[in-house]
């Protein structure tokens, strides 16, 4: 049966409403949305998959590059550290008994897939606390993905982007270098630095029109897995809000 036929976009329409909540007549809205929305073609992913993607080479063969920390981490935890590390993203979060006070969170960002899409893992490598901060990060990540949650993110993955965020990608210059990446919502920046992305991933970010699961973590204690591969380990870590997560769009755009 054509995913286009009326029969599947009947029936497409009212899983939409019972899974978001919507009318019947919203969610048939969307649906047909979906069905005029143009994806990746067959060409388009042959020649993603079959390009080479090693940034570790690519890192190595640049004159007085390093490999950044992030990519060769070995630790499951943030670790505490006294100034931000290179290469990451420093976002700062505020103590929510005393916004005076900031941690700087290195966040980094990878690509995973999650139920054969792809998906975005945005996590700490180190934070850097205030002065006179007790030790350890669960305090600051219980901040963090509160904040989140004050912006749109959940303890679910939606079957729709959430409203106000957006995502762009600049391609590196060549396959293996990294990407330029930007996630936000309005004034709010959650992540705005360089990560590899491989061509498959950014080829497949087109396939949904609501664009991609963004998650974050950890939050309430227990560490963010190595992948997404286990859905129903990381429902159980969204429903504990050890993780936090939220649908974005993503606009990928050619180095200038």
């Amino acid at each position: 049966m054509s995913k286009h036929s009326h029969t599947a976009m009947k029936e497409a329409a009212r899983e939409l409403a019972d899974a978001e909540g919507l009318t019947y007549a919203a969610a048939r809205r969307i649906v047909e949305r979906w069905a005029a929305h143009e994806g990746p073609t067959d060409d388009e992913l042959r020649t993603a998959d079959e390009t080479d993607f090693d940034p570790l080479f690519w890192y190595a063969t640049q004159p007085g590059s390093e490999v950044p920390g992030f990519l060769m981490r070995m630790h499951d935890y943030p670790e505490r550290s006294d100034a931000p590390a290179k290469y990451c993203h420093p976002h700062a979060v505020q103590s929510l008994a005393d916004p005076e006070k900031a941690a700087v969170l290195s966040l980094t960002a990878r690509p995973d897939v999650y139920y054969g899409e792809p998906a975005l893992v945005v996590e700490p490598l180190t934070y850097t606390p205030p002065p006179g901060a007790l030790p350890g990060f669960g305090y600051w990540g219980n901040c963090w993905t509160i904040h989140l949650h004050d912006v749109g993110f959940g303890d679910r993955i939606s079957n729709l982007a959430a409203p106000g965020w957006s995502a762009t990608v600049t391609r590196g210059a060549e396959p293996g270098a990294p990407s330029a990446l930007r996630i936000a919502h309005a004034d709010y920046v959650l992540f705005d630095a360089e990560t590899p992305l491989p061509p498959d991933w950014l080829a497949r970010v087109r396939c949904n029109p609501e664009g991609v699961p963004v998650v974050c973590g950890p939050g309430a204690g227990r560490p963010v897995p190595p992948n997404l591969d286990d859905p129903d380990y990381v429902n159980d870590l969204l429903n504990t809000l050890d993780l936090v997560a939220a649908r974005v769009p993503v606009t990928v755009t050619e180095v200038a």
